[in-house]
């Protein structure tokens, strides 16, 4: 299975969802495949740090750039489980290359107006995708968010818009993967929140929520379902 983590708009968290997706995958003994195709090379910084600290590293992660993105990925998909495309934070040859050969589109996405206006944008590149590549389904999780109670309005209004569009195999997630400290910490401890992060810490919690959520939305595709 091929899951692209994908937003036109940077700072929305891709890189922070592809590595805790890897490494929670890793934990339940799925054979992963990270594929970095963004500039800012922040897996690899991950598994530098990674094995500086001397935690295994678990699975194998490539650097692709290029239009031979989808071409390479296929040629690897019989050797792994899942693959995960991390990718840049705007419309480029890359994602589009990965979304030509992906089952399921991670679109993290934040509270603001002008993260939903690049939303409808990731929306309607869905939508064109899913003509051709009618497996297609795309999973929309609020990431990033603050913890702020005062914000949950801007949440709330989020979480309606987005199921209002009622679009077939797109889905939003309930759970919210707001910012948290602990996701830093882990990072710079070269570890995944499940590995870094305690039962009772709430970043823990979002992030498991979130697993729980893909798990049940992607149930026809057997890779992913060991964490069910």
């Amino acid at each position: 299975m091929v899951v692209t983590v994908a937003n036109e708009k940077g700072g929305s968290g891709k890189s922070n969802i592809a590595i805790n997706l890897a490494v929670k995958l890793f934990s339940l003994g799925e054979d992963i495949l990270l594929v970095d195709s963004d500039p800012q090379n922040s897996i690899r910084v991950f598994n530098d740090i990674r094995a500086s600290k001397e935690v295994p590293l678990g699975f194998n992660c490539v650097n692709v750039f290029g239009d031979s993105l989808a071409t390479q990925v296929e040629l690897l998909q019989g050797k792994y489980e899942t693959l995960i495309i991390d990718t840049a934070g705007r419309d480029c040859d890359e994602m589009r290359e990965a979304l030509s050969v992906s089952d399921i589109l991670i679109i993290p996405t934040q509270p603001s107006d002008l993260d939903i206006a690049v939303l409808n944008k990731m929306i309607k590149l869905f939508k064109q995708y899913k003509q051709f590549k009618r497996d297609l389904k795309a999973f929309v999780v609020i990431s990033k968010a603050s913890p702020n109670p005062a914000l949950q309005d801007k949440i709330t209004a989020l979480q309606s818009y987005i199921n209002d569009k009622n679009i077939d195999d797109l889905r939003l997630c309930k759970s919210v993967l707001y910012e948290r400290e602990l996701y830093r910490n882990a990072f710079s401890n070269g570890m995944g929140v499940v590995e870094y992060g305690k039962k009772s810490d709430n970043a823990l919690k979002d992030f498991e929520g979130f697993f729980k959520e893909l798990v049940a939305f992607s149930n026809a595709n057997k890779d992913i379902k060991k964490g069910a």
